[in-house]
């Protein structure tokens, strides 16, 4: 799940990289809304431009691997 302080990459959507993570767009979370009943939305900061709400599964949050250890 993503929290605020993890850094993140903004999937693309349509055409042949569906859902792939764009890796030139390294965000940071800042802060959550969630409500009862909806999806989560979380307040990034992509590169150097302003903040902006993002859907949870618009975002892709980076995970760290040890060696020989699925994660």
């Amino acid at each position: 799940m993503i929290k605020p302080g993890d850094i993140v990459f903004q999937k693309r959507y349509g055409g042949l990289m569906n859902n792939q993570p764009l890796t030139s767009r390294l965000g940071l979370v800042i802060k959550e809304y969630k409500e009862k009943g909806a999806i989560p939305q979380f307040y990034v900061r992509f590169n150097q431009d302003t903040p902006k709400w993002y859907y949870q599964h618009d975002l892709k949050k980076i995970q760290y691997r040890k060696e020989n250890q699925i994660v």
